[in-house]
C-alpha cells in the first residue's frame, strides 16, 4: 500500500505493508529529509495539533495504528543544526517555527485550559540546556495556581421552554458558558472580567487550541524608550531614537478586567478601629491591609455588600466566574503624621520587613482552600472624612460626614492615583503567562469617606445597593488603578493636577523624558465615539477599576481580639510591656498553667486540670495581631517562641498548640512576670500600669491629712485654708528639710492632734495621690526637694516632734493663691491644695510646738522672722536663700 507523508520538504509516497512495523515508515520518512534529528520527528493526522513522537510508535504495526492505503500523515521535524543553534542562542518558545514538535498530545478538553500550555507546550530544545525564560520559573500565588486548574465553565440548567431534549443531552440554550461570556456578565451586572477569565480569553486569541507552540498571552504595557535600541543602528536615547525603540501612540481605554474582584473584611471591628482614631483626634489615618487571597467564584457562599457604613448590608452577590477576593484579617498602621485634610508617611518604613515576616507566620489552620496560607500585604486603606457640621451645633447632622467623593466630583484624586500606581508597581503579581514573569498587581486601595444618594460609586451599581445609600454615612470604597496607569507612572508621563478629577500629562521639555501621543475615547452627546487628545489633561476615571467590598454573613476572623493598643498612635494608644503583661495577667487571673498531662508543682499530672476556661481566655487574649507584633519587639520571646505563639494565635487551640507554647522558656518567663505584676497590683491582673499606689504616695497623702487636721475644723471657717508649715526662725536645721509625717501610735496611746481622724468636714480622695506627684514633677526645684525629703524620711534616726505654723500673712497669701487656682478655667477643688503643695515643710529636731493664730502680720518689706518672702510669687523661702525655690527668680 502507499502512505502519503507531507513535511516541509514536500509530499512523499512511501511503499509499505499493513503488517510492517511503524519503524519501517519512520526510517523511510527520515530518508526523504536532509539532516533531520530523529528525536524530533513527529506524525499527525492534521496539519496542526495532535502530534505524536515517532519513537513512541515503534513496536506497533501500521494496521494497529489505523494506517491504510492512501493515508495522509503530516510529519514535522527539526534539523540537527537548527536544534543546536536554538540551544546555543537560547531561542524562546514564542519564536520557534509553528511546526516545532511538542511532547505527548493532550485531549481537547485539557488543551482548552491555559494551565496545560506552559507545561505541555515546552519545545524539545528546552530539555537540552536552554536557559529558562522569565515566565518558566516564576512562583505564582496559591490562588492563581488553584484557579488555573479549574474548568471555569458557567453551568446552566435545562431550559423548560427552549430545550427539547432529554436530561442527558445538551443544546445551545443549556450548554456551559465560557467564564468570559459577555451576555452572562451583562445579565448579572458584573462590570469587569476576572483576571483568570480575561486570561482564558487572551489565550484563545493568542494560541491555537491545538497549536504546537506556546506564546505567553500577557504582555505588560511599557511606555518607556527601549535603551539600547533593538536595532543597534543608532546611539541610545536621548542621543537618537527610531520607530523600533520609541513607544507607540497611547490610546487610553477603560480596563475591562480586574486583578481582584472583591474585598472582604473578616470583621467590622477592623474598620471601626480605624474610624475610632478619626473620631477622637479629627485627623486622617492610614493602614495596610493584611490577609490572604482566596477564590471568589460563582460557587462561593454569598457575602453581604456594605452600604451606608460598616456593618450595613445590601443585596447578596454570588461571586464572579474565576474571581479572586482579598480577605482582610488585620490592619497595620505604619508611622505617620496625620492632619485634618491629609497625612504624611514614608514607604517602605524601617519596620516593614519585620512586619511582613510576622504576617507570614500567621498561617491559617482551618480546613479549606486557605489552610497553610500565611498573611501578606493585600492593599491599603485610609480615611478622608470631614464632619458635616464642624461647629457641632446642628443636631440633625450629628454623626454625619460630607460626601466629597461621588460621580459629580471624583472618586480618587490624581495624587491618590499616582500614589496607588507606585505602590502597585512595588507589589506586582507573579504570572507564568506573562513574558516578564509579572503582570499587573493585586494590591487594592480602600477609602473611608462619606456617601450621598443618587451619586453612588459604580461598585454600588454593580452590587445593587444604590437605593440604600444614605447621605452623610461612612462607607468603604475599594479601587485599583489600571495597568495603563502603572505604565504611565513608571514612564513618568503623568502628574496630579490642581483639579482632583483630572490627570495632567507632563511636557517633553526634559530631554530625558519622551512623551508619546496620548489619546482617549468617549461618547459625545450624540452617542458617537470620539477620539480626543489627552494633552494637557484627561479624566482620572480612565485609570480606575472598581472593586466591590463586604463583610461575611458568618464571621470567622483569624484574630479574635483587638484589646491591645494599636501601633504608632503615640499619646492616644501607647503600646508598652506593662500593658501587654496586664492583658496576659487579666487572662490568667493568677493561674499557673501547665501542659495537659504534665506534672505540676506538686508532681501531679492530669489530662484535664480544670483550667479550660482560663486556657480559652488566654488564647483569645493572645489572638491579637497588634499584641503579637508587639511581643516580637519586647525581647522576652525568641524567634522559635514566636513561631509557636503564631500557631496559638491563628489556630485558637487551647489544647496541644497552647501546650507547646507553655513549654517554651520565653513564655514561662513572660507568664511569671505577668502573674507577679497582677498579684502586685492587687487586682485581677488589670492593674500594674494604671495608677501609682506605692508606700511613699500613701505617706504623702497621710502627711497632707495631718497638716490639714491641725488648722482646719468645723469652727475655723474664717481662717485661711489648710496649708503647710513654714520653716522655723531658728538656726539652720541640723537635718535635711523633711515633710511633716505623723507617727504611728499604739492602741492605748492618745490620738495625735496632727493626725486626721475623719472628724473633719474636708476629705481627700486617695486616688488623687497622682496629682501631687504630677505637681512635684512639673518643677525641677520641687523635684529635688521631694527627693531630699524622702531621703530624710527614710532615715530612721530622724525624729519629728513638732511642726511650726507659718505666720498669718503667709496664710493669707496662700489663701489668695488657692483662690486664684480654684478660679482657673477647668480647675478642680484639688487645685487649691496643689498651690499649697508648692510650699515646703521644714522640721527640726528639738524645737517646741507652736501654732500661730490668725491675727499675726508679716514684718515690713515682706520679711518674716526666719523666712524670706519672694517679691514675685510671695513664696516664703529660707532666710539664707538667694533664689526663690518656686519661681527661680532672684529674691
Amino acid at each position: 500500500m502507499l502512505v502519503r507523508v507531507r513535511s516541509k520538504d514536500g509530499i512523499f509516497r512511501i511503499q509499505v505493508e499493513t503488517t510492517d512495523d511503524a519503524g519501517v515508515l519512520i526510517d523511510k520518512t527520515l530518508e526523504t529529509t536532509e539532516n533531520a534529528d530523529p528525536a524530533t520527528l513527529t506524525f499527525s493526522n492534521q496539519p496542526r495539533g495532535g502530534e505524536m513522537p515517532a519513537e513512541t510508535l515503534r513496536g506497533k504495526t501500521l494496521g494497529e495504528l489505523g494506517i491504510a492505503h492512501g493515508h495522509l500523515l503530516y510529519a514535522a521535524y527539526q534539523t540537527k543544526e537548527g536544534a543546536d543553534a536554538d540551544v546555543s542562542n537560547g531561542v524562546a518558545p514564542s519564536v520557534l517555527t509553528s511546526a516545532a514538535p511538542v511532547s505527548a498530545a493532550t485531549d481537547a478538553s485539557s488543551a482548552s485550559h491555559t494551565s496545560a500550555k506552559p507545561d505541555n507546550a515546552v519545545p524539545a530544545a528546552a530539555g537540552k540546556g536552554k536557559q529558562p525564560t522569565a515566565w518558566e520559573n516564576v512562583k505564582e500565588d496559591a490562588v492563581d495556581v488553584y484557579l488555573e486548574k479549574q474548568d471555569g465553565k458557567i453551568l446552566r440548567p435545562k431550559d423548560a421552554k427552549l430545550c427539547r431534549h432529554g436530561d442527558k443531552a445538551m443544546c445551545d440554550y443549556c450548554m456551559p458558558l465560557e467564564p468570559y461570556d459577555a451576555t452572562y456578565h451583562a445579565e448579572h451586572k458584573i462590570k469587569h472580567l476576572s483576571f483568570h477569565a480575561y486570561l482564558r480569553q487572551k489565550d484563545v486569541l493568542t494560541n491555537s487550541t491545538k497549536g504546537s507552540s506556546y506564546i505567553p498571552p500577557l504582555d505588560p504595557a511599557s511606555y518607556q524608550v527601549q535603551i539600547p535600541c533593538p536595532s543597534g543602528s543608532h546611539p541610545a536615547w536621548p542621543a537618537g531614537i527610531c520607530t523600533k525603540c520609541q513607544p507607540s501612540a497611547i490610546t487610553l481605554l477603560r480596563q475591562n478586567y480586574r486583578m481582584v474582584d472583591h474585598v472582604e473584611f473578616a470583621s467590622a471591628s477592623l474598620v471601626e478601629n480605624l474610624l475610632g482614631f478619626w473620631r477622637k483626634t479629627g485627623q486622617q489615618r492610614f493602614g495596610f491591609l493584611l490577609g490572604r487571597y482566596e477564590p471568589y467564584t460563582v460557587t462561593n457562599e454569598a457575602t453581604e455588600v456594605a452600604a451606608g457604613g460598616a456593618g450595613a448590608t445590601g443585596k447578596k452577590i454570588a461571586g464572579v466566574p474565576l474571581g479572586i477576593k482579598a480577605v482582610v484579617e488585620a490592619i497595620h498602621e505604619p508611622p505617620q503624621e496625620g492632619d485634618i485634610d491629609g497625612l504624611t508617611l514614608g514607604i517602605p518604613w524601617d519596620d516593614q520587613a519585620r512586619v511582613e515576616a510576622l504576617a507570614k507566620k500567621c498561617v491559617v489552620q482551618a480546613e479549606g482552600f486557605a489552610k497553610g496560607l500565611g498573611c501578606e500585604f493585600l492593599g491599603m486603606i485610609y480615611t478622608d472624612l470631614t464632619p458635616a457640621d464642624p461647629t457641632f451645633e446642628d443636631k440633625s447632622l450629628v454623626g454625619k460626614v460630607l460626601p466629597k467623593r461621588h460621580k459629580d466630583s471624583f472618586f480618587l484624586s490624581g495624587n491618590e492615583v499616582t500614589f496607588a500606581a507606585h505602590v502597585q508597581l512595588a507589589n506586582r503579581s507573579p504570572s507564568r503567562f506573562s513574558r516578564t514573569g509579572f503582570f499587573n498587581s493585586k494590591f487594592v486601595t480602600c477609602v473611608l469617606s462619606g456617601t450621598a444618594p443618587g451619586a453612588a460609586d459604580p461598585a454600588d451599581e454593580e452590587s445593587g445597593v444604590v437605593d440604600q445609600v444614605e447621605w452623610g454615612a461612612i462607607d468603604v470604597r475599594a479601587y485599583q488603578v489600571s495597568e495603563q496607569a502603572m505604565a504611565l507612572v513608571q514612564a513618568d508621563l503623568v502628574e496630579a493636577s490642581v483639579k482632583p478629577n483630572v490627570m495632567r500629562l507632563k511636557q517633553s521639555a526634559d530631554k530625558e523624558r519622551y512623551v508619546p501621543e496620548v489619546f482617549y475615547r468617549y461618547k459625545n452627546q450624540y452617542n458617537i465615539e470620539v477620539k480626543e487628545s489627552a494633552k494637557p489633561t484627561f479624566p482620572v476615571e480612565y485609570l480606575l477599576v472598581n472593586v466591590t467590598h463586604g463583610f461575611p454573613n458568618k464571621p470567622s476572623p483569624l484574630f479574635l481580639s483587638s484589646e491591645f493598643p494599636i501601633e504608632n498612635r503615640p499619646g492616644l494608644h501607647d503600646q508598652s510591656t506593662d500593658r501587654a503583661l496586664a492583658i496576659i495577667s487579666k487572662a490568667l487571673q493568677g493561674a499557673e498553667l501547665h501542659p495537659l498531662g504534665a506534672a505540676d508543682a506538686k508532681g501531679k499530672g492530669k489530662a484535664d486540670d480544670g483550667t479550660a476556661e482560663v486556657r480559652m481566655r488566654l488564647v483569645k487574649a493572645l489572638s491579637d495581631w497588634h499584641l503579637f507584633a508587639f511581643l516580637s519587639t519586647c525581647g522576652l520571646l525568641e524567634q522559635t517562641d514566636m513561631d509557636v505563639l503564631a500557631k496559638v494565635v491563628t489556630s485558637h487551640d487551647p489544647g496541644s498548640a497552647l501546650d507547646d507554647l507553655l513549654r517554651t522558656p520565653g513564655w514561662q518567663t513572660l507568664a511569671a512576670i505577668a502573674r507577679e505584676q497582677g498579684s502586685g497590683s492587687g487586682g485581677g491582673g488589670a492593674g500594674g500600669y494604671g495608677g501609682i499606689n506605692d508606700d511613699e504616695d500613701a505617706d504623702l497623702a497621710a502627711a497632707i491629712r495631718a497638716s490639714m487636721a491641725g488648722v482646719s475644723g468645723p469652727d475655723t471657717a474664717a481662717q485661711s485654708p489648710p496649708r503647710r508649715a513654714e520653716p522655723a526662725p531658728a538656726a539652720a536645721p541640723a537635718s535635711p528639710p523633711i515633710r511633716s509625717i505623723p507617727q504611728a501610735t499604739s492602741g492605748n496611746a492618745e490620738p495625735d492632734p496632727f493626725m486626721y481622724d475623719g472628724a473633719e468636714d474636708f476629705e481627700i480622695d486617695e486616688d488623687d495621690d497622682d496629682v501631687f506627684h504630677d505637681q512635684d514633677d512639673n518643677d525641677d526645684d520641687d523635684a529635688s526637694m521631694v527627693a531630699s525629703r524622702r531621703l530624710a524620711r527614710d532615715d530612721s534616726d530622724v525624729q519629728i516632734s513638732e511642726v511650726r505654723q507659718a505666720p498669718t500673712s503667709a496664710s493669707a497669701t496662700s489663701t489668695n493663691r488657692a483662690q486664684a487656682a480654684a478660679g482657673r478655667p477647668g480647675a478642680r477643688a484639688e487645685d487649691a491644695i496643689l498651690v499649697d503643695d508648692d510650699e515646703d515643710v521644714y522640721a527640726s529636731a528639738g524645737s517646741s510646738t507652736q501654732m500661730h493664730g490668725a491675727s499675726g502680720s508679716a514684718p515690713a518689706g515682706g520679711q518674716d522672722d526666719g523666712v524670706k518672702v519672694c517679691p514675685h510669687c510671695t513664696f516664703h523661702n529660707a532666710r539664707g536663700a538667694s533664689d526663690c525655690d518656686v519661681c527661680g527668680l532672684p529674691i
